[in-house]
This record gives C-alpha cells, sequence and structure tokens, in this order.
C-alpha cells in the first residue's frame, strides 16, 4: 500500500511542480507567492480551466492515497467481499479473475491475521482450481484450510463447506467411500447453519454430491433417492436433467426421460446461472442421441460444448469432445470423429495425469490420518500404561528404598525389558487384526452388495485399479468391480448371490471380461487377475 501511496505523490510532484504545489517528507504542501504570482480574471479561459483541471486531479490523487495509504479492511468487510466471490466468476467463465480476487482477500485477511477470511479464501481457491480440474493443487489449498481448522470448528457453515470441498475432491478422484465420508460430516454441520436460505442451498448441493457417488458405483435406487432428497428441497435444473440421466441410463425408460427432461426445460426459463444451459444442452444431446435422432444430438452438444468453453470447464468440454466424436463415428464422418477424439484425449490425458498425481497426495494423507489416529489412541494406552507403572515403582522404591535398593534397581530393570517386549507384542498382534478385520470387512461389503464396496477395495488395494486399466483403460466400474469379486476368490454362484443377479449372467459377465483383459482361454481367471495386480499391491 505505501508504494500506491509514494506513486501518487510523485505523481502529484511531476503535475504540480510549476503550481508550487510539492512533497516533502511525502506529505503534500502548497506554497503560492501572490507577489511574485497572481491570476488575472482576464486570463486566457483555456489557462483557467488546465489549472482547474489539475487541482481537481490533486483531490482525486489525494483522497486515493488517503485511502490506500490509511485503509485496513475489518472483518464485515472480507466477508461481504468473499461472498460475492464465488458463482458468479464460475458462471461467467472468469475462474482466473475469481483465483486473483480470492488471493486479494486472502491477503486482506493475512494483514489483520483473520483466520475464518484465510480459511474460506482458502476454500474458495479449491472450489475455483476444482472446476479447472487441478485437483492435486486443490489438495495444497485444503491443507492450509485444515491447519486453521481449530479456528472455524465452531463455523457450522465454514465446517460444512470445508467437508464437503474435501468430498467432491474425493469423489473426482475415485475414493468414493472416503468422499461420502467428507460429505456425511458436511451434512452434519450444514444442518446446523441458521441461515435458511444458506442451509438450503448446502443440503441441496450435499445431496446432489452425494446423489453423484452413488451413481459412480451404480448403487441406483440411493442415486434416485438422493437426487429427489435434492429435488425436493431445491428444484433446480441440474437434478431435473440427473433425473432424465436416470431413467435413460438406468431404467431405459424414455418418456420418464423426456418428462424430465421438459421439467428442466421449464425451470431453464426462470434460470440466470449458465451452468444449467450447459448441463440441459448436454442432457438433450444424451436424450436425442438414444432415440437416434443424431442431428438434433449433435446440435445441442455443440451448445453445451460452447458453454463448456465459455465457462472455462475442461471436464465438461472433455465429455462432449466424446459424445461429439461418437455422433460423427456413428454418421460416418470419420474426420470429423477424429478431430474431436483427438481433443478428447488430450484433455483425458492431462486430467489423468493430475489424477495420478492428486491420488498419490491423497493415498498418503488417508495412510497419514490412519496412523495418527493409532498412534492418538496408542497414545493414551502410553499414557495410562506408564502412570501405572510409575505409581507401582514409586510404591515399590518407597518401601524398599534402604535395605532392597540394589535389588530394587535390577527388578526395575528387568520390568522396563519386560513391558517393552509386552508392547511391542500388543503392537504386533494389533496390526495383525487390522489386517484380518479390513480383509473381513471387504469380504463382507462384498457379500453385502454394498455401495461402499468398490471404494472400499481400492483403499485397502489402492494399485489394483491402475493394474487393470493399464491392461484395457475402457473397462467400466461394473466390470472393474466383477474382477475385485474375483480377486478376492468368489466363485460364480457366489458373485450371483451376492450382487442378485442370474448364474447365466454372472457366466456371461465373465467370459465378456476374458476377451475385455486378452486371458487366455485355458488361463485359470482368478490366478490370472492375482498374477496381474499382485506384483504391485501392497496390502
Amino acid at each position: 500500500m505505501q508504494k500506491i501511496t509514494l506513486f501518487f505523490l510523485s505523481l502529484i510532484k511531476i503535475i504540480f511542480a510549476q503550481e508550487g504545489i510539492g512533497v516533502i517528507n511525502n506529505n503534500l504542501y502548497v506554497s503560492m507567492d501572490v507577489g511574485a504570482k497572481s491570476i488575472s480574471f482576464q486570463e486566457n479561459k483555456k489557462g483557467i480551466l488546465f489549472l482547474a483541471v489539475k487541482r481537481i486531479l490533486l483531490i482525486f490523487f489525494l483522497f486515493l492515497s488517503g485511502i490506500f495509504y490509511t485503509q485496513k479492511w475489518s472483518p464485515e468487510q472480507i466477508d461481504r467481499l468473499q461472498n460475492k466471490i464465488g458463482s458468479q466468476y464460475i458462471q461467467k467463465g472468469r475462474i482466473h479473475d475469481g483465483i486473483e480476487q480470492t488471493k486479494k482477500s486472502i491477503e486482506l485477511s493475512e494483514e489483520i491475521n483473520y483466520t475464518k477470511g484465510k480459511a474460506r479464501g482458502y476454500i474458495h481457491m479449491v472450489n475455483f482450481l476444482h472446476s479447472l480440474g487441478k485437483y492435486n493443487e486443490e489438495q495444497l489449498y485444503l491443507q492450509k484450510a485444515e491447519a486453521l481448522y481449530n479456528t472455524f470448528e465452531d463455523d457450522p457453515a465454514l465446517l460444512s463447506a470445508f467437508f464437503a470441498a474435501y468430498g467432491k475432491n474425493y469423489q473426482e478422484l475415485g475414493l468414493i467411500a472416503k468422499s461420502n465420508e467428507s460429505f456425511d460430516k458436511a451434512l452434519q454441520e450444514a444442518v446446523k447453519i441458521k441461515d435458511k436460505q444458506r442451509k438450503r442451498k448446502r443440503l441441496h448441493y450435499i445431496y446432489g454430491c452425494k446423489a453423484i457417488n452413488f451413481g459412480l458405483i451404480e448403487y441406483n435406487d440411493s442415486m434416485y433417492y438422493y437426487i429427489h432428497k435434492a429435488y425436493k428441497i431445491l428444484p433446480r435444473v441440474v437434478e431435473a436433467t440427473n433425473l432424465t440421466s436416470y431413467f435413460l441410463e438406468n431404467k431405459k425408460n424414455p418418456d420418464s426421460a423426456k418428462f424430465y427432461l421438459d421439467e428442466a426445460e421449464g425451470l431453464l426459463k426462470n434460470s440466470t446461472e449458465t451452468f444449467d444451459f450447459l448441463v440441459f444442452n448436454y442432457m438433450s444431446g444424451q436424450y436425442y442421441e438414444s432415440i437416434k435422432n443424431y442431428n438434433k444430438a449433435l446440435e445441442f452438444y455443440e451448445k453445451s460444448l460452447a458453454l463448456s468453453i465459455k465457462m472455462n470447464r475442461p471436464k465438461n468440454m472433455m465429455k462432449n469432445y466424446k459424445e461429439i466424436a461418437e455422433i460423427y463415428n456413428l454418421q460416418n464422418n470419420l474426420y470429423k470423429a477424429n478431430e474431436y477424439l483427438k481433443k478428447y484425449t488430450k484433455i483425458r490425458d492431462s486430467f489423468e495425469k493430475g489424477n495420478l498425481i492428486a491420488l498419490q497426495t491423497s493415498g498418503k494423507k488417508i495412510i497419514d490420518d490412519e496412523k495418527k489416529q493409532i498412534q492418538d489412541s496408542n497414545k493414551k494406552w502410553y499414557y495410562i500404561i506408564t502412570g501405572l507403572f510409575s505409581g507401582i515403582t514409586i510404591l515399590i522404591v518407597l518401601r524398599c528404598f534402604g535395605y532392597y535398593n540394589k535389588i530394587q534397581k535390577k527388578d526395575l530393570l528387568l520390568k522396563e525389558s519386560t513391558t517393552t517386549i509386552w508392547q511391542k507384542d500388543l503392537q504386533v498382534k494389533v496390526l495383525e487384526q487390522k489386517v484380518n478385520e479390513t480383509f473381513d470387512e471387504i469380504i463382507q461389503l462384498a457379500k453385502e452388495n454394498h455401495p461402499e464396496f468398490w471404494g472400499r477395495f481400492q483403499e485397502v488395494y489402492p494399485d489394483f485399479r491402475s493394474k487393470i486399466l493399464s491392461i484395457n483403460p475402457t473397462l467400466k466400474v461394473s466390470e472393474l468391480v466383477l474382477s475385485a469379486y474375483i480377486y478376492l476368490g468368489f466363485n460364480t454362484k457366489d458373485i450371483a448371490n451376492y450382487t442378485f443377479k442370474a448364474v447365466q449372467t454372472i457366466k456371461n459377465n465373465k467370459y465378456n471380461l476374458r476377451k475385455r483383459l486378452n486371458i487366455p482361454a485355458q488361463e485359470d481367471i482368478v490366478v490370472w487377475i492375482r498374477n496381474k495386480t499382485d506384483k504391485e499391491i501392497n496390502i
């Protein structure tokens, strides 16, 4: 701020040097020698106008200088500034402008040591970076916000935003169990928000995110449940298009899909959010592609793509590039199909590279969190055991201080050694029990066909998904889940029983999986999958 002040004062020196106006020690002074220089009423009009303009500029620069030099923002002013930052920049595609404004709000918060302002600024940065698909960078700001956790744990609105940000990050990285865990925490805090309008928006957002999670693991009933909860709280275009997708993809019911698409179009009339138009056009493209009206589908996909570019949303751009490529392929326009496929592949590769780094960071954080929990638990036992042991030791020392002093020292050394061995044995047993419990948990989730099975399986076997996808990157989630069941040793009948499908269906799925993974007919599929994935998997 001082640099800006000096700049204005220097400018004043240049402009007003001829008028007896100057700056001494950064203080403005005005000197007018009436005898030496007087202003005549017959002076040229242009000269008078020029003098007036210069003096107006003087007042203006003095005003700005005073503001920049003396003003420090209050927490309330920073809050108002941050409340304006967010959706308005994302909707207009001015994400980089939003990032710059957020950085300024963080700097202003740092000047007055306003920790909540800093934390809120970090969460804003996370949301902007998430829109750009920079999941690794957003983790850095999540960690900065987490470092200030104890300063805003009494603020449910900020706390729910923090947990929701973590939930979205885990969601994009495919860590669905951790994502749901974070969204559940966000939900617990959201219901405490006093502002009813803010509470509705936050609950609506969290329910929508949980619906996406259950959709990713193909637990369709739960997905439908959470979409409806979000839609009931706040009917919006996004939920209407999600319901369109549900009936289109899961129920294969184009009539119901069209009903909700029309609902979305009706809601669109009262919407000013660019993202609503983006998702409506994309889902319209999906609908018309499903009924083989490819020209109309292409028209909607191109509108959605244009809005994705305008909003600077690479993930939505990628989805539209893929769909447009498929349409051109269906129309036998291979040149255009290849053109859009290249665009899709370029963004996808960029995402995968960033996701790999982010996954490594997330994996380390998850492990560190679990270690911290174990260490905290161990510390409690350590203090209890140490306290008891110290009490007993002091009592023995007091009673045997005299004649038995030498014997007491030997006994103490023996007891310390015994305790150390006992503690190590206890730690080994705890670790062994943890491994067994983790495996039993995975088996139980598989038997229950639990929606969190696939997410939890990836946490326990972090390299499994990448190893399988390195063989065939186009595998669907359902095929990856089937691979996980096979890896765990379940036979066809068991898989059919646990997933509520016919045995013949599972046989067909396993046969298709063999073809997709190029497994030789003479190879046992269980042995083959384990050989391909066990090399780098550490349980």
